[in-house]
Order: C-alpha cells, then sequence, then structure tokens
C-alpha cells in the first residue's frame, strides 16, 4: 500500500472526484461573491453620484470615497480574473495542456 506525504493512504478515486467537487463548488462561491462584491461597489458609486450636491467652484470636497472604491475595484476586478482562471483550470478536461495555456502563462503553483 502506498503512503502519502502525511503519512496516511492515498484518498480513493470517488473520494478524489468528491473532494475535486468540493474544490470546484467553493471556488465557484468565491467567485460569486466577488462578483456580487463588485455589483455592489458599481451601485455605490452610482448612488453617490447621484447624490451629489452642485458645489460652488472654489470649493474642495474632502470627503469623496471614490477613490477607495475605484482601488477596490480594481484589485477585486483582478481576483476575478485570478479566481476564474483557476475555476476554468479546474473544470477543464484538458489539464495536461493547461486549459489551452501555453506553459510561460500556466499559473505558477505554491
Amino acid at each position: 500500500m502506498h503512503r502519502t506525504k502525511g503519512g496516511g493512504t492515498p484518498p480513493h478515486s470517488g473520494d478524489r472526484d468528491e473532494m475535486h467537487h468540493a474544490i470546484v463548488a467553493e471556488l465557484a462561491s468565491v467567485v460569486e461573491r466577488v462578483r456580487m462584491s463588485l455589483t455592489r461597489i458599481e451601485q455605490a458609486v452610482a448612488c453617490e453620484a447621484a447624490n451629489e450636491e452642485p458645489v460652488a467652484d472654489n470649493v474642495i470636497v474632502l470627503d469623496d470615497v471614490t477613490p477607495g472604491y475605484a482601488q477596490a475595484e480594481a484589485v477585486l476586478r483582478e481576483c476575478d480574473a485570478g479566481l476564474s482562471l483557476a475555476l476554468r483550470l479546474l473544470t477543464s478536461d484538458d489539464t495536461a495542456g493547461e486549459a489551452g495555456l501555453t506553459p510561460a502563462h500556466w499559473p505558477i503553483s505554491a
């Protein structure tokens, strides 16, 4: 019987399939949450823009939170791209070719 690095026995094929499906489902859930956050940020920015009062030319508004939203949105978009790629790689039948990516573009494994 083979032993794994952690000292246990290797999981059965059915166990690996269940684990794979659980990982894919969890990752899909995370992608969905990131996308919901992006939608909420877009709504908050739109709401803030709609609520802005006209300001005189010589007044500076210091409480604008839009730059913070813009930065958060940019980071979440990067997360969405990376997580979506990971999800595609896990659900792709072409694991040998890393879902059509050239070796230079394969994700770096930890």
